[in-house]
């Protein structure tokens, strides 16, 4: 089937939200592309189906619920739209089932789970995440931004209270234990009774007082010695969040936990450098931080292969060549 027009269906509150680079992806293929921000319309239901009916995709792209419910995405495939769901998350939450099954074709960010998904959907295939270089072009870096961004281990994610989080907290200690300047950025801690120690404590005073995107993340990015990284999920094959494309995108010296599956990716050890445990992520930090040609090197490689095999870009042709075939 040949592709002409997708309607993405997501939350677009926020300029970093997925759908836009997505929709990037598609315009940068050719692809006639129109959004509906599904969060923010007064009746979803009846704004999906005027978009269907006037803009009449070929494709209807969503990627969690986002206020949508399955027997809708079932009435859309009535009208010969075909429902299409992106998922980048690395988990399966009770609601998500309903809205595997009716997908004509479903993309799981995590290879590691395509079998689980595929007890709801046949057709089921991994699509890693991306980066989509236009939202975070870097104009000029000032005085003022070495002072702010700079330092020796850098970390941009979140910090709350949910399970996955818990070990960044305490890597991330470890990393203040041994002696390393740290600065962290994303949502702010939340502030209850059980986090007031950590607000106060040594990874509070840490932060770096805010969420960053765009051309402030790739500052952050740039002007760290070493980006440190914790996937949610590393135990499960091929669960990259979308960080490790953008962080090495926008020229980091990336330094995560292993992933099984991610040298197909990203080589450790020539285009990103991954640890297996604390004491290993310790010893690679003092290590780096003692050797900057090779840090510069090896940010700089990852940057090239990124660039040039991990946009979204590539990511929605394969996307379209796999809909071609199977649609």
């Amino acid at each position: 089937m040949k592709i002409t027009k997708v309607l993405i269906a997501a939350d677009f509150r926020n300029p970093w939200n997925p759908g836009f680079y997505m929709m990037k992806g598609f315009e940068l293929n050719g692809i006639q592309t129109e959004i509906l921000d599904t969060m923010t319309a007064d009746n979803p239901y009846e704004a999906l189906m005027t978009m269907v009916e006037k803009f009449q995709p070929d494709v209807l792209l969503y990627i969690k619920d986002y206020g949508l419910r399955p027997e809708w995405l079932q009435e859309v495939k009535a009208r010969g739209v075909h429902p299409v769901q992106w998922y980048i998350d690395p988990v399966i939450p009770e609601w998500l089932p309903p809205f595997v099954e009716v997908a004509d074709v479903f993309f799981t960010m995590s290879e590691g789970l395509v079998d689980e998904f595929k007890k709801f959907n046949p057709r089921v295939f991994f699509l890693s995440q991306g980066f989509e270089p236009s939202f975070f072009k870097l104009e000029s870096i000032t005085p003022e931004d070495i002072r702010l961004y700079s330092s020796e281990v850098t970390f941009v994610g979140n910090l709350g209270s949910k399970p996955q989080y818990l070990t960044r907290r305490r890597y991330l200690n470890r990393v203040l234990k041994e002696g390393f300047q740290l600065k962290w950025w994303g949502p702010r801690i939340p502030r209850k009774l059980s986090t007031i120690g950590l607000i106060l404590g040594r990874l509070g005073r840490a932060y770096g007082g805010r969420f960053v995107w765009g051309q402030e993340y790739a500052k952050v990015a740039r002007l760290s010695k070493i980006f440190l990284a914790f996937d949610s999920m590393p135990h499960i094959r091929k669960s990259m969040s979308a960080r490790m494309y953008t962080a090495v995108g926008c020229g980091a010296f990336y330094m995560c936990q292993y992933v099984e599956g991610i040298e197909e990716f990203l080589e450790p050890g020539k285009e990103i450098v991954t640890f297996r445990d604390e004491d290993e992520m310790v010893d690679m930090i003092r290590y780096y931080l003692r050797n900057d040609s090779l840090r510069e090197r090896i940010a700089a490689s990852g940057r090239q292969r990124v660039l040039k095999e991990h946009t979204y870009e590539a990511r929605i042709k394969r996307m379209l060549e796999i809909l071609k075939d199977v649609l």
